[in-house]
């Protein structure tokens, strides 16, 4: 059975859908609202409703529902709408909201949601047993990779201007720090970074070589910039590697076995930290950014 039609069926049996970082819907019946608040994980009670329904074990239930969530929140970021049959339709506003749009309710039974009786969907749960659609998943997953890593080498280079400016020096590149990640770094007189940047910039970008990175010295040392921190090992490498296969150059440690640490190693100087660190808070979603030298 997919997945969204799922989703759309438990919302309707229990009057309440969290998606987290996406938002929350509700009905009373005739009608479906959505408010841009969620809950900070996935309900013990969806993943429960997915499992029975698809025969799955708990972990690869929970494993669907994050992929699910995860690829429909890019592309709402990218600017496309995700249509949810049955219960409506979202799009991305320019304040970074998601404006809703109320779909028709359906009225079919759950044993008769089959993939015979109902449109297809761009998002379900049987991907993985068919190779035409893994192979358009992993296309749709490259190019939004390569439009990251267009804007992380543009923002790199504007960090590495403004630093230069600044400081009035002529700072030369180093191999040693050739593959470091570049990150998205804006304007000191533009705190909010510009999303339009992934319409405008030219994808041919993504086959020039890297923006040069300044070299760690005195005035512009290593930083540790912790986008997360968490004691569940599971949720820590699952992150890990979900930023890996998006070309991220992630990094993870647990000085103490019990809390485990997700974070950029960058160069920059002390005063271009708290930039640097909200820049990540908002490209990666993420709660709270921390530093550390």
């Amino acid at each position: 059975m997919k997945l969204d039609n799922l989703i759309t069926q438990y919302l309707y049996q229990k009057k309440r859908l969290s998606l987290p970082g996406i938002g929350t819907f509700t009905t009373d019946g005739p009608a479906v609202k959505f408010e841009n608040k969620y809950d900070a994980t996935i309900s013990n009670d969806l993943i429960e409703f997915v499992k029975t329904h698809t025969g799955k074990m708990q972990s690869l239930a929970l494993s669907d529902l994050e992929s699910y969530i995860m690829l429909n929140r890019s592309f709402l970021n990218i600017g496309k709408a995700l249509y949810i049959e049955g219960i409506g339709t979202l799009v991305k506003t320019k304040e970074g909201l998601f404006d809703f749009t109320p779909g028709e309710m359906v009225a079919e039974r759950m044993e008769d949601l089959t993939a015979e009786s109902r449109k297809p969907s761009a998002f379900i749960d049987e991907t993985r047993y068919h190779p035409e659609n893994n192979n358009r998943q992993k296309w749709v997953i490259a190019l939004i990779s390569s439009l990251t890593l267009i804007i992380i080498v543009w923002g790199g280079w504007r960090l590495f201007v403004n630093n230069s400016t600044s400081t009035n020096t002529e700072i030369k590149p180093s191999e040693a720090h050739a593959d470091t990640l570049v990150i998205l770094a804006t304007d000191s007189m533009n705190a909010k970074p510009d999303t339009s940047v992934l319409n405008a910039v030219d994808t041919s970008l993504a086959h020039q070589a890297p923006a040069v990175i300044p070299v760690a010295t005195a005035q512009n040392s290593q930083w540790r910039f912790i986008i997360e921190q968490t004691t569940n090992k599971n949720r820590a490498y699952k992150r890990y590697n979900q930023l890996k296969d998006l070309g991220s150059k992630i990094e993870i440690s647990s000085p103490d076995s019990i809390t485990y640490k997700l974070y950029f190693l960058l160069p920059a100087m002390a005063a271009d930290t708290a930039r640097i660190r909200d820049s990540l808070r908002r490209f990666y979603d993420s709660k709270k950014v921390s530093v550390e030298q």
